[in-house]
Parts: C-alpha cells; sequence; structure tokens
C-alpha cells in the first residue's frame, strides 16, 4: 500500500493510548467499563481515519483510472489473548474463536492444523471476511488482536458516479478493483484528510450481540437471547444488542 506510514501512524496511536491508560483499566470482567475505556484509546484513531480516504488504482486497456473509497462508518473490535484479557467472542481472527469453532466431525481449527496460535497480522493490513473488510492493528507483544471493520462508506467511481454504501460486503467490488495482486502492491494508497473527522454518539456494531458465559462451560461464550428493547433478530432467534458501543460514524 502506498502512502501506508501514514494510515499505520494513526493507528498506532491506539497502543500509545492503550499504554497510558492500561494502569487504569477496569476488570475486564466489568465488560462494558472495560470496553468503554478501550473505545476513548481509539477515538483519536477514528478521528483520523474518517476524515481520509483510500484510492484503488487499476490499468484498463491502456488508460490509468482511480476509485476514490471513504470510510464513513468504522467498528472496533478488540480482542486479548492472555488467560483472564479482555474477550471479544464475535472477532474472527483470534485464538479464541479458532478454538470454539467445531468443524467437521467436531474438530477445531487448531486440533485439524496441530497448530497452537494464529499468526499476528502486520499492523495496516487488510483482512477480507465474510462481514467485509478489517484493517487490522494486532499487537504480538502485547497479545491482543484489533482491527477495525468499514462498517459504511462513500465510493466515487472512476466515472466520476458517487454513492454511499451501507453494505459493507459490497466493498469486495469497490475496494478489490484488482483482487489482491500478488506482483504489485503500488495498487491501493492511502490519503489523509486535511483535518480530524467530527464523530456522531457511538452506538451499536450492527448484526452483534451480547454475549455471556456458557454456564455449563465457563470458557466458551453464547449469544444472550432476549425480547424487547435493545434487541435484534436473526432468522427465529433474537437476541440483545452487544452494549459495547464500538461503532463510530462520521457526522
Amino acid at each position: 500500500m502506498m502512502n501506508i506510514a501514514s494510515l499505520i501512524k494513526h493507528l498506532q496511536l491506539f497502543e500509545d493510548n492503550r499504554k497510558k491508560s492500561v494502569s487504569r483499566l477496569p476488570s475486564p470482567e466489568k465488560r462494558v467499563d472495560y470496553a468503554d475505556a478501550i473505545a476513548k484509546c481509539f477515538i483519536p484513531c477514528a478521528k483520523r481515519i474518517l476524515a481520509g480516504h483510500f484510492e484503488v488504482k487499476n490499468n484498463v486497456g491502456g488508460a490509468n483510472i482511480t476509485r476514490e473509497i471513504y470510510p464513513t462508518v468504522i467498528e472496533l473490535y478488540y480482542h486479548e489473548e492472555d488467560d483472564g484479557g479482555f474477550q471479544d467472542p464475535i472477532m474472527y481472527h483470534t485464538d479464541y474463536r479458532k478454538r470454539s469453532e467445531l468443524k467437521a466431525k467436531r474438530e477445531t481449527y487448531f486440533t485439524l492444523t496441530g497448530l497452537d496460535s494464529l499468526p499476528y497480522y502486520p499492523i495496516g493490513s487488510l483482512n477480507p471476511h465474510t462481514s467485509g473488510i478489517d484493517v487490522t492493528f494486532e499487537n504480538s507483544e502485547k497479545r491482543y488482536r484489533a482491527s477495525f471493520l468499514i462498517r459504511e462508506y462513500k465510493v466515487i467511481y472512476e466515472n466520476k458516479k458517487e454513492r454511499t454504501v451501507e453494505n459493507s460486503t459490497e466493498i469486495y467490488d469497490d475496494l478489490l478493483l484488482n483482487g489482491i495482486t500478488l506482483d504489485n502492491a503500488n495498487w491501493i494508497d492511502w490519503v489523509d484528510g486535511k483535518e480530524e473527522a467530527q464523530l456522531k454518539d457511538r452506538s451499536w456494531r450492527r448484526n452483534v450481540p451480547d454475549y455471556e458465559r456458557d454456564p455449563k462451560t465457563p470458557e466458551l461464550w453464547i449469544k444472550k437471547e432476549a425480547s424487547g428493547k435493545d434487541t435484534f433478530s436473526v432468522g427465529k432467534y433474537r437476541y440483545a444488542k452487544c452494549p459495547l458501543n464500538w461503532q463510530f460514524a462520521k457526522e
């Protein structure tokens, strides 16, 4: 990625702020309080990220084209791998997720592969998954996984047509204009904004349920079924909304 140093600098603010706050962090068992402290570490990052945009470039028939992707809503995902650390069960790229997801014949990723853990992504990596694309800022030394999902964005196409996108998985076609090429890393560029973005109030991560410890197997988390206010449905089930409020939107 071209100009990645600027984006990495914004993401590194998270660890800088976390380091200053670590001695004052609540117990991870106080999940909402802990999540609020972590959110405050990320707010300076969010203001800079939501002020900037990606430029995606391609060559079609000898003509160079450029597409601009402006994140407008991003969601934080943060998980600590140490025993007793804060866990974010919904996050994809974690050892917990790979240990708890049962595959064929009730095997897990680790029992099938013989591996002990997932490697940590380099800061600023793109992580495509079933919900869209994350930009990662994991830390192997501190043993935490962290990323933001581009939940909504504005795109200006090479023909100058502009639209706002609320479906996060459409970004596969809009951002990965060339796929993920192996012979050229200069197909995408980060462009800083001129000033920090103003943020709306933090809110619920879309389609993320609240979790609670499984009373039968306390090392596992289960989705909290509920009814009434602050719930949402998936198929025939209704769940409590995740209370962590890790969605950050541009005003």
